[in-house]
């Protein structure tokens, strides 16, 4: 988990790497790598085989086979300067620990934690080295921004801002409510909203950057993903689409608006 270029890590409270967990590794490959300009290593690891994924100046996560979730799903990674105390931090909070923190042998240590209103995403604590990628590079094919889709807003809030320290910037979506942008010091980390998606569990979603919106999209459902929504604007920051991939995770596509550089 390191980066080529840019500035070093590590970053605490910020994103930094992501595994998609599904029940199909090789469609899901095949997938991503026709999407996208991905580099695929295989690599034993923890009993199993972790297909490391690089894009642009370094890696950026991995996809992984398992055949007892529930669903496909993307892991995205918060990197946090202790794991151990901020596992006992979420279960304080009203969360839970879903996995233990556990070594990443030569890596680094994470936990897989779920916040009260049972969205689910995992903390990590590098070692040197292995910090992850720069959340604040953006190349396509990288995830870009995360949000959260909560039953619960204001519970949701309070958690991560009693875990991780979050600030929030709240934005009138209109119909869709408040949105409110995840802050660490003066930098956006991610995004917390009232679920959209009626009958769907409360989520972590990752948003890909991309520089033709229409373009992937058409790409991606060509690839074998289901368009959920095309092309949504966000007013002065640019558009995204929100699909599924073969193997069923959810995931968005995002194009910034002209003369912004990143989401």
């Amino acid at each position: 988990m390191s980066e080529a270029t840019g500035s070093q890590g590590p970053w605490p409270g910020r994103f930094v790497w992501h595994d998609l967990m599904t029940k199909d590794a090789k469609t899901a490959q095949q997938f991503y790598c026709g999407l996208f300009d991905w580099q695929i290593e295989e690599k034993p690891m923890m009993g199993s085989i972790y297909r490391a994924i690089t894009c642009g100046p370094g890696p950026i996560g991995g996809i992984v086979e398992e055949a007892n979730i529930p669903a496909a799903h993307w892991m995205p990674y918060v990197a946090v300067e202790n794991v151990d105390a901020s596992a006992k931090k979420v279960t304080d909070c009203g969360g839970t620990v879903c996995v233990p923190p556990t070594d990443i042998p030569e890596t680094g240590r994470f936990a897989v934690i779920g916040d009260p209103q049972g969205a689910f995403l995992s903390i990590y604590q590098s070692l040197p080295g292995s910090e992850g990628f720069d959340p604040d590079i953006p190349v396509p094919g990288r995830i870009c921004w995360n949000e959260v889709y909560t039953p619960d807003p204001d519970g949701g809030q309070k958690f991560y801002t009693d875990v991780f320290g979050w600030t929030h910037q709240a934005k009138d979506m209109g119909e869709a409510g408040m949105y409110h942008v995840q802050m660490v010091g003066d930098k956006q980390t991610g995004g917390l909203m009232k679920h959209p998606m009626p009958g769907v569990p409360p989520c972590w979603v990752v948003y890909f950057f991309v520089e033709d919106l229409a373009a992937s999209t058409n790409k991606a459902k060509e690839l074998g993903a289901n368009a959920m929504m095309e092309g949504i604007p966000i007013p002065e920051i640019g558009s995204f689409s929100m699909l599924t991939d073969p193997t069923g995770a959810m995931f968005a596509l995002f194009a910034a608006a002209p003369g912004l550089a990143d989401c």
